[in-house]
């Protein structure tokens, strides 16, 4: 998670899916990506598909 250290297990929502609405952009991809560090799987999506693939690219390069 960047710099910034989280009160959080890294493993907290392992096995978890969170579905994020409007996950292309903004608090939407930011939410996707906390959550994803923390175990989650995410499916997003978007209005935009030019934004969605360029999120998912980012959010898949972090593992």
């Amino acid at each position: 998670m960047d710099a910034r250290r989280s009160p959080f297990r890294a493993d907290l929502l392992q096995g978890k899916v969170a579905l994020i609405t409007g996950g292309a952009t903004g608090l939407g991809f930011e939410t996707a990506r906390v959550l994803g560090s923390h175990g989650a799987r995410i499916p997003i999506c978007s209005r935009k598909e030019a934004n969605l693939g360029a999120a998912v690219a980012v959010l898949q390069g972090r593992g």
